[in-house]
């Protein structure tokens, strides 16, 4: 089963940089070192030894280099979809050429946000939450001409990278924005299907903790097959906080008092461990590891921090990247791949690299690409389909300008 983090999980608080059509650029936090540094004081005081760097032993084989539009999600029988303004596209040659699926042009708040096509086949589209109404959730009717209004958050969008996962009919999404502290608009809810996108529910409405920090909106979201959970990942800084569901949302557990975790923008659940994608200094990976599937984290002690860290300009003290997507496979047999890019953050004008890590246990990780260009921000993966076979892999700039996509072969790093 492959969970596109998009996964298909696809914010946190660099920033996600868009030249859309829609011409609007996205959210920008505040994120320092030292902030990210008091907050995991407890952390690190009680991390477990390990070397700190991705291997870069093997890298990406890449086949092609190209800028064409932006490309969100790619389904089980290879199939592209992404966004043009108001418009859904599609491609079955892996992004070469795209044609028109469906257009929201009629729709006052019509700009294509994201993309989601669980294996039953359901095309599910985020459109608009960039004005002052809340982004809406669509379904494509099965003819094409017409959409289903399923779900209207109540403020924000739904991040072409962040906070929307697929695990067979269950998809939990998430809204994202910069908040309205003056009107109390935050960008806070969690919704959930469980009928492969027929219908949706809200549930959870992360509360306000910190009008200091700079927003109270949600991160990432992923749906651990291991444990039948829910995880979610909330900034920031002082509003920052990770919950968990045992029960579909009914009820909540939390891992701290909100704000005493650094700030998370992705999550990777393992067989054995949960992995963190940080939005912060030091970037890299905070790793949980567990006893079995009913296993739950004890406070932020319990975390491995700074697990695996990227090396960036070793004389810049600001946050470099963050964690911006992942493409985690979970095969029968038990094996399991993860992919997980980080972007720049746009934010600081020092900053440029992005890279892709990898990891088949959620311990050990590996460094596969390294861009060193603001030219090119990594914000989406895609593929590959299987462990096994050619093992192509998509990576994209779905964000800025016109696209940029690396079209490559992820090498065998597992026995």
């Amino acid at each position: 089963m492959i969970g596109a983090s998009a996964t298909a999980t696809l914010s946190g608080c660099g920033s996600e940089e868009s030249s859309d059509t829609d011409g609007e650029e996205t959210d920008t936090a505040t994120a320092t070192q030292e902030q990210d540094q008091t907050a995991t004081e407890t952390d690190q005081d009680t991390a477990e030894e390990h070397d700190g760097r991705p291997s870069t032993e093997y890298q990406l084989d890449v086949h092609e280099e190209r800028e064409n539009g932006y490309p969100l999600w790619i389904d089980q029988d290879g199939r592209m979809y992404g966004r043009y303004a108001t418009e859904v596209m599609v491609s079955d040659d892996r992004w070469e050429t795209t044609e028109m699926l469906y257009s929201f042009e009629d729709e006052d708040d019509r700009y294509v946000q994201a993309v989601i096509v669980p294996d039953g086949g359901n095309i599910i589209v985020a459109v608009g939450g960039r004005s002052d109404a809340g982004g809406t959730i669509y379904r494509l009717h099965d003819d094409r001409n017409g959409a289903e209004t399923l779900y209207q958050f109540d403020y924000g969008r739904v991040s072409n990278s962040l906070g929307h996962v697929v695990h067979d009919d269950i998809i939990v999404i998430s809204s994202y924005k910069r908040s309205d502290f003056e009107a109390g608009r935050h960008a806070n809810e969690v919704i959930l299907s469980t009928d492969g996108g027929e219908s949706f529910d809200r549930v959870l409405e992360a509360p306000l903790n910190s009008r200091d920090a700079a927003n109270l909106h949600i991160h990432d979201v992923e749906y651990d097959p291991y444990a039948e959970r829910i995880w979610v990942a909330v900034g920031d800084h002082g509003n920052a906080q990770i919950y968990w569901s045992d029960d579909l949302g009914s009820s909540w557990e939390t891992i701290a008092e909100q704000g005493a975790v650094t700030m998370i923008t992705q999550v990777a659940a393992f067989e054995d461990c949960v992995a963190f994608g940080t939005d912060g200094a030091p970037e890299g990976i905070i790793r949980w590891e567990r006893e079995g599937p009913d296993d739950e984290p004890d406070g932020v002690s319990d975390l491995d921090y700074p697990h695996v860290q990227i090396e960036t300009d070793p004389d810049d003290d600001t946050m470099e990247m963050y964690a911006r997507r992942r493409w985690h496979i979970r095969e029968d047999d038990g094996r399991e791949l993860c992919l997980m890019p980080f972007g720049y953050s746009p934010m600081h004008e020092t900053a440029s690299d992005s890279v892709v890590l990898a990891s088949v246990d959620g311990n050990e990780w590996y460094e596969l690409y390294r861009t060193e260009t603001r030219e090119t921000l990594l914000t989406n993966i895609m593929g590959p389909l299987s462990m096994d076979g050619d093992l192509q892999t998509f990576v994209s700039d779905s964000n800025q300008d016109d696209g940029y996509q690396v079209d490559a072969t992820v090498p065998k790093f597992w026995k």
